[in-house]
């Protein structure tokens, strides 16, 4: 009977986790519009160029290159709720915040395109829940 008891319980956890486990994607399925990176290209250039270069080479030491093999290190594998929320919460310096979260996600879309990830037919919303989904993958 408790072995019985112990079974149901571990059938039930095994099922409910299953119910709980959301596919991921990758950002290789074209996860944003061009729509959408023109958009973080402009708040990019408006806000991040300053540090991070206008052709996201760093002119200063502090702030990383957001291309090439910086991208590739710091970028892939991690989802983009992970690059969205660091983003979000350290930048710009002194103004971290400053932005709606659109315009941080756009701005994220701008330098995953600029590094040669496809574009979709469908816009990025700031949803945690769904960034937390999507994969980076670095062509």
């Amino acid at each position: 009977m408790l072995i019985r008891a112990a079974m149901s319980c571990l059938l039930l956890l095994f099922g409910a986790s299953l119910l709980h486990a959301q596919e991921t994607k990758s950002t290789s399925a074209g996860v944003f519009t061009e729509e959408q990176a023109k958009k973080g290209e402009a708040a990019y250039q408006r806000v991040c160029a300053s540090c991070h270069g206008a052709d996201l080479h760093s002119t200063e030491a502090e702030a990383p290159d957001l291309t090439d093999g910086a991208f590739k290190f710091g970028w892939q594998g991690k989802t983009l709720a992970e690059r969205f929320d660091t983003i979000r919460s350290t930048m710009p310096p002194g103004r971290r915040g400053s932005l709606d979260d659109q315009a941080y996600l756009d701005i994220v879309t701008y330098i995953l395109r600029f590094n040669s990830v496809p574009a979709g037919t469908q816009a990025l919303q700031p949803d945690l829940n769904t960034l937390k989904q999507i994969v980076i993958s670095v062509p």
